[in-house]
Order: C-alpha cells, then structure tokens, then sequence
C-alpha cells in the first residue's frame, strides 16, 4: 500500500462494484448505504483519507496524449471537464441514465459520469469536441485536406447535420447525441431510422426533440454517400435558408400556405424563412458554456444536506465535526442563514408582484425549520473539491423530531389531516385568506334545471417533474460589496431583482449571468434557492463557490406540475349544446405556494353557466410549480376527457360535438383579436382523415385495438412590457441587445430575424447580445410564452427608433455609433389575443400487454406569423411529445409511509425515449391580427396543452374504457378491460 498523497504507475484494477460501493463520486453518494458513508467521512475527518492515492495513467483524448495523476474516485467525466477543460461533455444525471455525458472510448459509446477515470488507462477516448474538424471523414485524405481548408466552420457531416435539422434546441443532450450517432455511423454507415432510434436510445432529450435528431443522422449518412462521389458537394458552411426548408422536407413536415382570419399573410424578406439557429455551431461543437462549465480561480465547491423526512422539526444540528474536516470552507444552516426565498413561496402563487412577495405570511427561507418534505435543505457545505464537501455532508448530525405527513391533496383537506402550517392546510391568497380560486359565470344551478342531460366524473393528474437536461447549479462570486451570480435561469432580470430582494441589497449590486441554458418549461423566471444558497456560502468563504444538483436532487428539491383531482358536473340539451360546467378541484402544492394550482380547460367551451372552484392545497410532496402550460394540460385533460365522455354518451361525434360547443368568444363575451379555431380543426380533420379513422369506442375484434382522439386548444398570446437597445457603427454593424437567454426556443435567433426584417438588413448584419444583466435591458424572461411577442415588439421599436435616427443623422462614421432604444407595453382594450390548434392523435392498444403505440399524430396551430419555420416545427413537435409522456409515463411516486419519492431520476419516472416518440405532423395556419411583431403569437407551451387529451381520448376509443388517471400506465388499461366504465348520468 502507497502512502496517502503519493502516485503509481501502474492502475490497479477497481471494479465497477468496488466503485459504486465505495467511491465519494455522485454515483457513490446516491447509492452507498449510509453506514458505509459515514465511516468513509470519519476516516476523512481523522486523517485517513483513503481516496488521497493517487495512479498514474496514460490515455489518448481526440487524438492528443496524456499522461495524468488520478484520483481513484474520479470519474471519467470528471477528468474530462475538471482536468482536461473538456466541458462539451455534459452531466445529465450522473448516474448513467441521460446519456448527455457519452463519449467513445475506443470507438465504443459510454456514460462517462459512471466510468472510473482509471479505467481508461491505456484507451482512446474520442469527446464532442473531437468531432470538429472531421469535415471530410470519408474522403481520401487529399481531398479532406482540401475541404478543411476551404471551409470556414470545419464541422463534420454529421455535426452539420444536427444544424440543417435544428435537432439541437437547448442543445444540453446534443454532445451525447452527437457521439452515439458518431458511434452508429462508423459501424453502420446507412442506418434506417428504426436503427438510428435504437442506437440513440440512451440519450434523452427532455426538449423530445428525437424526430430531428434521428433524421439528421440518417440525412448525415446519405450525405457522405454523396461526398464520396463528389466532395465538390460537401461545402461546411453557413446553411440557406433554402437548405435548411429541404431538412424540413426530409422530417416530412408539411407548411401551410393559407392565412385565415386575420390579414392576408405577405412574405417578408427575412422573417417567415427556415433558419439554423446563429448559435447552433457553439451547441454541436461543445463550446457552448452552460453555467456548470463556469471555472473561476479558487472557486470552491458546495454540497447541500437535505431532510430524509417528509415532516419534522429540527431539534439540532451539530456540523462541528465537519468545520473540522480539511478543506471545508464555510457552513450554513437555518441557525445561520435566515435568507427568505422570495420566489419559492409567494401569497397566492403570484410571483411577479414584488407587492405581493413583501405581505406573504406563509414564508419560505432558504433553509426551514421545521422541514416539510423530504429533499428540503437543511444545511450546505463549500469546500475544496466536491468529494470533500460531499464527506463533510455525512459528519452533520441532525436530531429530528419526525412529524405526521400528508400526500394526497384531497387527503389534506380532511378535518383530522396533519396540518402543515398552522394556518391550516388550504394555501393562503393573495390577502393571506384560506380560500379557493373561484371563478363564475351566469347561474350554474339554473343552467343544470334547464339541461335535458347532466353527467359527473372525476379525473386525476399525477406530480409531473420538468426534469430539464440541465440539473440545477449556480455559482456566486463576491467582488466587494457587487455580487455576479451564474445560474440557468429564463429571466435574468427577474432573477436579479428576486436576489436583490432576498439578499437586501440594491439590484444594482447583483450581476445575473446565463449564455446557455440546458431546458427550462416553467418557473425558471425567478431566482432560485441554490442562487441563495452559493451566494451566501461565498460570502462566508470569501471565495466563489459553485453549487451543483445530482439528478436525484433536482427532481425532489426542485419543483414539478402539481397533481390534481377534477370534479365535474356537465349539463346539456337533447342537441348538445351546452347549458352548465361545475369543476371542484384540488391541485396538491407540496409545502409552499410557488404558482397558483389553478385548473385550466372550462374557458375553452361555450358555455352561459359555468362555475370553477380549485383548492390549492398544501401536502409534504416536493413543491409544485409551472411547467409547460401551466395549468393547462392537465386541466385539458380533465376537462376533454369528460367532454369526449358526454359526446359518447350523447352518440356524437366528437369532432361535432367540439364544433358545436368551442369558444368563439373569450369567456363568452370578449371577442379574439383574430379566430382560427374552426380552420385548425377542418384542416386537421383533413390531414388525419378523421371520418375514415374514428369509430364508435371499443369497436373491433381481437386483443390489438386502433382508436383516434382529439382535442383543442386556445392559449393566451397576450401583449406586455419588454425592452430592447440597437447599436449601429461605422462597420454597418447591428448589435441588439436583449435580456433572453433562450431557453431551447430559438430566442436569440428569433430576435435576429425580427431586427434583421425590422431594419431591411440581412442577418449577417445582425449580432446579438444576451444573457447578461450588466449587458442587456430588461426582458419579461422566457416563460409563458411571451418572449417572442414582448421582446420582439421591443425590437422592432427600437429599429424604428434607429431608422429614424439613420433618416435625420445618416449612418455613422468614423468612431460615431448610433444607440436607439425602446421599452413598449401595448395593451389590448376590449379584445383578447390567443393562439389556436388542435390536435388528433390514433393509437394502437394492445388488450392482453397493456402497451398504447402511437402511430399517426396531426398537430394544427394558428400561432399567428411563424418568425422561423424550422425551429417553429421543433417546438410543435417538442411540446406534443412532452404531452405523449404525461399521458403515458411520467409520475413521481411516493412511498406512503416514509413520504419520500420513489423514482426520482429519468428512468424511474418514466420521461420519454427515443424509442417513445412517433412522428409528428405539424401544419401551421399563419394569421397576422395586427398586433405583436409581424403578427406573431405564442407556440412553446401550446403544443403541449392538448396533447394528453387527445392520447386519453384515442385509448378510449380504442378500448370503450375510459382512462380518468394518469398517467395511463399498462396495469390501468389492463384493469379497465376487467371493470366497467364507472361514469354514469345522473338520474333525472
């Protein structure tokens, strides 16, 4: 045995069972037994470190030798990006679930996050960044030789054709993509897309942006068959518009040609014209830098202790023996940070008013006591290196008092139910009262004296994790009294101005900085607690310190959509026209009110009486909070479901039953800006040959059975307040600044288009700013889909604003710039502004497996002008696929009697594969209402918003059994063929 802080030259031989037992990796963390932990952490306390050893090994990375002491608890990723600067390999799970981390070693795919750094003594190891410059990978070397230098982005063909496809949209899984596709190719130089989707089926993409990435690798290896015979053809450069239309054509994706209801849609130059996104090289090469890729000098690293118990007060907390642990740095409990979290428990769900935030009685600190669901933070380590923070984690002693919990929503509002906050377990409003929302119209009880007929039911909706790519971090860096946060946020101004709050500091002594964000799809507009908590801990250590989430964490510690229970009362007339809706719903919160728990869906239907009252209430879950469409999905899914129940009860079809009884006015009384509804649904029910497909329900012999479904959607597209500057110089060039960070949606690339159309210049011209609160004006933040409308309007503002400037000064010259700025907030008076669509999905059950297969899905939406076409079909496509796995898959379950998550990672939970995802049909209705840049509406959380309906509606009638929980798993629909359907009309 060597002694401690020594190196050999030879690698000793660790097994995979030696490392996931014993290494203080996050692998080892999540999965070694407490016992094994704590004894590893007092022998480290004591001196006897026993991970100090150090081995030599040799390794090949991209062709480059190297000769390196490791740590025998490395990983193989972790030498990557800590050691060798290669951060284009991404941790996505640390585990071995996401795939995001795959690189080749010796031409063969593995996660590198659950690989010892020593096993790879010896081996060639190939990572994303060693893919560029493969520009002529199977030509003659000549002819490579040549190519490379004629091009001026030597990518390879491959790297090439995730950008024409726009298969990258976060671009977080795009690396791991990359090399096992690379992996594919060198084998099977022609694979089919079922291969191609097999051979990626260990990389998820969370934006489920698999359609493209599975026809960009089969584009790729068609397309060195042509190089091969002509490497004229292979020209690596900025794609055309033209080029990047033929990749929509190769996805087969349809574009319409027709406007409807608004004004007649003209072409415009440079907006309306497939385009890559301006940043898509930085995402397929790994420069792109995320905010875990942030290194700055002397940075230490944090670690968060987290309750195993889903209730209990903190009796104490003795963290002595970990202060006295070499190389930590600073600790922080409740005892010591009484930071509040402004944004994590705001009164009555309304984060955006900082009024609101100040007068919340239910407050919500960065570290709580008592503790209220399993994952809660109770104390945080910044140290050296995250192995010694991570052992500094095990010598805490907490001494807990454990007290009663409640999980179920309807559960906690029983009168003997634990209460969870003195207040009682109802969350409080925006007045601290414990009320529900409610919502009326006309008179419910006349509307059901009237009906002919009234039918009840009951849905429910189950915790659906956002489980973005990205895992949480954030890292803070102290500069006197100025302080620079890095951390994935949507919104870096609301985020600044929250830190502000939270720390009592001025806003303009905070700096928000995030490049690249590796997904968001909801309630990443505020700051979040890890923000906090690096902040506070390098104000203590006198250093910046990064804080880095496992999987694991982030599904229990960060928020996720809030399960529901809907009830519903329907009346109508012999003709189906509708007379009454009643919703009684419950959206369970967790401990702390993020969002509002609202229930969305009534508002969609025509209807004199309606009357909606939810109840957010507070269980010991991890927190609820905005995904994707908020309270959409799974209100659409409740409310569709039912609605397709009374069509099939009144024996219509429910395509007509829709038409009859849609909204054509906002609640019934406010007109739209401009009306789609009624076209997207002709032309889906075109496009999908509804009357062909749909039958009467369960209809068919045999234990595999076809059904179609339908549902439809009108989404807020809403007009606001944003901000954009333009900067001209004497070179003719244009530099937008603009406070996005886009998320996965283009955003960057979408304000191109729109300042390239705005100012008549091409989008070579254009550069963009971003991401960077010192940099960029304030922006709404990229949620709930206003970006594109409310930073885009501020653009093309503020380029009329440089037009008139040009007009009266003339162009700069010299070191003379031209600075134009804008701050708009148009309002809409007596009209509302709303997206349309509908969606009809066909589905094939298997009765005796339990297994649904999708097989045809027509997705139509109205989104007023589509800015880019080629990243427009992405998110279409992206949301209905989110939609498909709620509807099939997701849920985050809980063990009743410890009250701690079950499944917390990608495969527990079920997210959805390459292997899940069917081709989607999108077809676009453009429309331009007058308002908005060029006519744009939102697109990113509609596509999602039917999706789960129209799946729910399809297994009906496949089955005649009517799935009322989600998600629809194999045991559900196998017990529906063994009970009957339990919906029943009320007796008259």
């Amino acid at each position: 045995m060597e002694e401690a802080g020594k190196t050999v030259n030879m690698s000793r031989k660790i097994s995979r069972r030696r490392f996931i037992k014993r290494t203080g990796a996050a692998v080892g963390v999540a999965t070694a037994a407490p016992a094994v932990r704590a004894q590893r952490a007092q022998r480290s306390a004591t001196g006897g470190r026993p991970f100090d050893r150090r081995t030599r090994i040799a390794l090949t990375v991209n062709g480059a030798a190297h000769e390196i002491a490791v740590e025998d608890r490395w990983t193989l990723a972790e030498l990557l990006r800590d050691h060798l600067n290669l951060t284009g390999t991404k941790i996505g799970c640390d585990r071995g679930e996401c795939g995001a981390c795959t690189v080749l070693v010796d031409g063969k795919p593995v996660y590198s996050c659950s690989q010892l750094a020593v096993w790879a003594d010896g081996k060639s190891v190939q990572t994303v960044e060693g893919l560029t410059g493969q520009v002529g990978d199977g030509l003659p070397a000549s002819a490579r030789a040549d190519l490379m230098r004629a091009s001026a982005s030597p990518l390879s063909a491959l790297q090439q054709s995730f950008i024409n496809h726009d298969a990258p949209q976060c671009g977080f899984c795009t690396s791991g993509q990359l090399m096992s596709a690379t992996a594919l190719l060198a084998v099977n130089a022609h694979p089919s897309a079922d291969e191609a989707r097999a051979a990626m089926t260990g990389n998820i993409c969370r934006c489920s942006n698999y359609n493209h990435y599975v026809a960009a690798t089969v584009a790729a290896s068609q397309r060195s068959t042509q190089n091969s015979q002509n490497s004229q053809n292979r020209q690596n450069q900025n794609v055309s518009a033209d080029s990047a239309i033929s990749a929509l054509n190769v996805v087969g994706d349809t574009r319409s040609q027709n406007a409807s209801a608004g004004s007649a849609i003209s072409a415009l130059h440079v907006v309306g014209h497939a385009t890559p996104r301006i940043d898509a090289e930085q995402r397929v090469s790994g420069k792109a830098i995320y905010t875990a890729d942030v290194k700055l000098p002397g940075m230490l690293y944090a670690r968060v202790l987290r309750s195993p118990h889903p209730h209990a007060r903190i009796k104490r907390i003795d963290d002595s023996k970990a202060r006295a642990l070499p190389g930590v740095k600073a600790i922080i409990t409740h005892e010591t940070c009484r930071v509040v979290w402004g944004a994590g428990s705001i009164a009555g769900g309304q984060q955006y008013n900082d009024e609101m935030k100040r007068i919340t009685k239910q407050r919500r600190y960065a570290f709580n006591n008592p503790v209220r669901f399993a994952g809660e933070p109770v104390a945080a380590v910044a140290a050296v290196d995250r192995h010694v923070a991570e052992d500094a984690l095990q010598l805490i002693a907490v001494d807990y008092e454990i007290l009663p919990h409640v999980l179920d929503q309807e559960e906690a509002m029983k009168p003997d139910a634990v209460k969870i906050w003195p207040d009682g377990n109802v969350s409080l409003n925006n007045r601290n009262e414990a009320q529900p929302i409610s919502q009326r119209r006309g008179d419910v009880d006349a509307g059901f004296k009237s009906a002919d007929h009234v039918f009840e039911d009951r849905f429910t909706t189950a915790f659906v994790h956002n489980a973005q790519m990205e895992p949480r971090s954030a890292v803070a860096h102290w500069e006197g009294d100025k302080l620079t946060v890095y951390t994935p946020t949507g919104g870096i101004a609301n985020c600044r101005s929250d830190i502000a709050r939270d720390l009592e500091m001025p806003p303009e002594k905070v700096r928000v900085v995030c490049q690249y964000m590796g997904g968001n799809f909801g309630n990443k507009n505020q700051n979040q607690d890890a923000d906090l908590i690096a902040a506070v801990l390098a104000k203590e250590a006198g250093a910046p310190v990064k804080l880095e989430l496992s999987r694991n964490e982030d599904f229990i510690g960060v928020h996720g959509r809030w399960p529901t229970t809907q009830y519903y009362k329907v009346g109508l007339k012999d003709d189906g026209t509708l007379t009454a809706i009643q919703l009684r719903g419950y959206s369970g919160m967790g401990p702390y009110r993020k969002n509002t728990g609202a229930i969305g869906g009534v508002d969609v239907y025509q209807c004199p009486n309606t009357e909606t009252v939810v109840y957010p209430v507070y269980t010991n879950k991890t927190v609820s909070g905005n995904f994707r469409g908020p309270e959409y999905p799974q209100g659409f899914f409740g409310m569709q479901s039912m609605m397709d129940e009374v069509a099939f009860r009144m024996k219509m079809d429910p395509v007509d039953f829709i038409l009859k009884n849609m909204t054509r006015k906002f609640r019934d009384e406010t007109p739209y800006t401009s009306y789609s509804l009624d076209e997207c649904i002709r032309r889906g029910m075109e496009a999908f040959d509804w009357k062909k497909k749909w039958h009467s329900a369960g209809a068919g012999q045999g234990p595999i059975k076809r059904g179609s479904g339908v549902a439809f959607l009108s989404f807020r597209a809403g007009l606001g307040r944003s901000n954009a500057v333009i900067r001209l110089d004497a070179s003719g060039k244009y530099t937008v600044h603009v406070g996005v960070t886009d998320v996965g949606a283009g955003a960057k690339t979408t304000m191109a288009l729109i300042a390239a159309e705005a100012l008549g210049v091409p989008l070579s011209k254009i550069e963009v700013v971003w991401g960077d609160t010192d940099r960029c004006p304030y922006s709404v933040g990229e949620s709930g889909s206003r970006t594109t409308i409310m930073t885009g309007d501020a653009v093309v503002a503020a380029a009329q604003d440089l037009k008139n400037q040009i007009a009266e000064k003339g162009l700069p010259r010299g070191n003379d710039v031209l600075l134009a700025s804008a701050s708009p907030n148009p309002q809409l008076e007596g009209k509302v502004r709303n997206t349309f669509g509908a969606h009809f999905a066909e589905v094939e059950v298997d009765a005796e497996l339990g297994r649904v297969r999708v097989m045809k899905y027509v997705a139509v939406h109205d989104c007023g002008r589509v800015i880019n076409p080629l990243t427009a079909m992405s998110q279409i496509k992206g949301g209905a696929l989110m939609g498909i796995g709620m509807a099939l898959h997701e849920d985050l379950l809980y063990d009743p009697r410890s009250g701690v998550a079950l499944n917390a990672g990608y495969y527990g939970d079920r997210v959805l594969t390459h292997r899940d995802a069917p081709e989607i049909d999108v077809i676009f209705i453009e429309s331009d209402d007058g308002y908005g840049p060029f006519g744009a509406k939102s697109m990113g959380e509609a596509s999602k918003i039917p999706a789960v309906a129209a799946v729910a509606n399809a297994i009906f009638n496949a089955t005649g059994r009517r799935m009322k929980d989600l998600p629809i798993t194999r045991d559900k629909i196998l017990s529906g063929f063994e009970a009957r359907n339990s919906g029943l009309e009320v007796q008259r």
